[in-house]
């Protein structure tokens, strides 16, 4: 059986009290909103990773999303606000999760021939070489993308640039790598 408990209307008031409140910094505001609604938030990970320790980080990682970006927010529900970040960071947790299990090494014997690998030689050479024509600023946006698997918003989030100069700078970047591996 499924039992699902509902918000009432007091904690719902309580949560958007205390969202801005974590914005000026108050640690009770956010052991409140921890203790009001931490429960569901972990429930809404597990929902989403169907792993309890992943579950966990996210709801840890969420959390601290919330001390960061407490003063984005607008309004509105401040539970459905925090189950966005929740969900956000459990789909974020899970992406990176599936793309560190490495696949068994057996799998990779006899894959190619040693024309293969030295093509492959050849082409992680051109690579290295255009990577070096790119800009500091360039070079890290794309090995975050295409390296690191990164969002354009999770660029922009480590590196504090905007997003749309985040964006631009990666398109000129592609166009100058397509431009030398012509």
């Amino acid at each position: 059986m499924i039992l699902f408990v509902i918000l009432t209307d007091s904690e719902k008031d309580l949560i958007n009290r205390m969202i801005p409140l974590i914005a000026k910094n108050d640690e009770a505001a956010l052991v409140t909103v921890y203790n009001t609604v931490g429960g569901r938030l972990l429930s809404v990970a597990m929902g989403i990773t169907r792993n309890l320790a992943l579950a966990e980080d996210a709801l840890s990682e969420s959390f601290i999303k919330l001390v960061r970006h407490a003063g984005q927010f607008k309004g509105g529900s401040g539970y459905a606000w925090l189950c966005t970040i929740v969900k956000n960071t459990a789909l974020n947790i899970l992406k990176s999760n599936q793309n560190r299990q490495g696949a068994d090494i057996d799998s990779f014997f006899n894959l190619s021939d040693e024309k293969d690998f030295t093509q492959n030689a050849n082409n992680a050479l051109m690579v290295e070489a255009a990577l070096k024509k790119l800009t500091q600023q360039e070079r890290l946006c794309i090995w975050l993308k295409y390296f690191n698997d990164y969002t354009v918003r999770e660029i922009a989030d480590e590196t504090k640039i905007p997003k749309s100069s985040v964006q631009e700078i990666i398109k000129k970047a592609e166009v100058k790598l397509r431009e030398f591996m012509e």
